[in-house]
């Protein structure tokens, strides 16, 4: 004779199938469906092409630095040699304002949304850095790319209020230095001497023309 718990485990019977059927059929479909999402999530929206490897090394120095260029609202980079592209790094949504080449093989790009990348070819892998730079996320025109120092050197960048070093192949920052108080860096009068970089500043009335230019290197800035 059934009893009550027997007659409701009966009842129950059929929904613990039909839950279990629906399970069996949507958990396998999971694992796809979180790894699509993590394809389309690239950080900083980068894309990495690499399109002939690298040429082999010469006796006489090695293989030359590649061609740079802004190209399709990214970098692309080509052998001197042949013409053909070596590889194309882009970010979608964002264009490079300026670029610079520091070494061998490596491209330091400022780009319209303030972040500084650096981008390298290991035979035949890229791989890329990626830094926020302070006073440029608002207005990355006026900044400013600077290549300081024989390489490996630093990479610094000029904006109005500060002007940050960052090491070429790694992006580990070097230093930042402050416009100061009534001051501001102007990014588009700058030049280079003597392993220095010279940048004029904006200071307020009054102001020591001494103190009207500042002077950077590669591994500090000077007053």
């Amino acid at each position: 004779m059934a009893t009550a718990d027997t007659v409701h485990d009966a009842h129950r019977t059929p929904f613990r199938a039909s839950l279990a059927l629906l399970l069996a059929t949507l958990l396998p479909a999971l694992p796809p469906a979180a790894a699509a999402r993590h394809e389309r999530h690239v950080p900083f929206g980068d894309r990495l092409t690499l399109h002939t490897a690298a040429p082999a090394a010469r006796p006489a120095g090695g293989a030359r630095a590649p061609r740079l260029r802004l190209a399709r609202g990214g970098l692309e980079a080509y052998d001197p040699d042949t013409g053909a592209r070596r590889w194309t790094y882009a970010r979608e949504g964002h264009r490079p304002l300026q670029v610079a080449r520091p070494a061998r093989g490596e491209a330091v790009a400022l780009w319209d949304d303030g972040l500084v990348t650096g981008t390298a070819l290991h035979g035949r892998a890229l791989s890329v850095w990626h830094r926020g730079v302070p006073g440029a996320r608002r207005r990355p025109a006026r900044g400013a790319l600077h290549l300081l120092g024989a390489p490996p050197g630093a990479v610094a960048v000029v904006t109005p209020r500060l002007v940050t070093a960052y090491g070429p192949g790694d992006g580990d920052l070097r230093w930042h230095r402050e416009a100061g108080p009534g001051c501001a860096f102007d990014p588009t009068r700058t030049a280079h001497h003597a392993g220095l970089l010279l940048i004029a500043r904006h200071c307020a009335p009054g102001t020591p023309w001494t103190s009207r230019i500042a002077a950077v290197s590669a591994t500090a800035p000077f007053a």
